[in-house]
């Protein structure tokens, strides 16, 4: 399940791998949003083309881009998952 980063004081003592984790955690959740916004400013876009093929076109860009994005970022978080839990714990299951 993926949640949401909080924001907290990083720890001292912690370790560098941890750190890093949580940066990038950071910023692939500002990423994953900034997507969502920009999904949705493509669908408006679409939506209030009224048959203007230039603003249609413009519109269905953003939407198969900001998609595009997303899945990019979804796989992002999988690998930072996956590599985490490499370094950490010595095994890939």
């Amino acid at each position: 399940m993926i949640t949401f980063p909080t924001l907290r004081p990083i720890a001292t003592g912690i370790g560098f791998s941890a750190i890093l984790t949580y940066i990038v955690t950071w910023i692939l959740f500002l990423a994953g949003a900034i997507a969502v916004i920009y999904l949705i400013y493509g669908g408006i876009l679409y939506i209030t083309a009224s048959g203007d093929a230039e603003k249609a076109t413009k519109g269905r860009t953003a939407v198969i881009n900001a998609i595009i994005g997303i899945v990019i970022i979804l796989l992002a978080v999988l690998i930072v998952t996956w590599v985490t839990r490499i370094v950490t714990t010595g095994t890939a299951g």
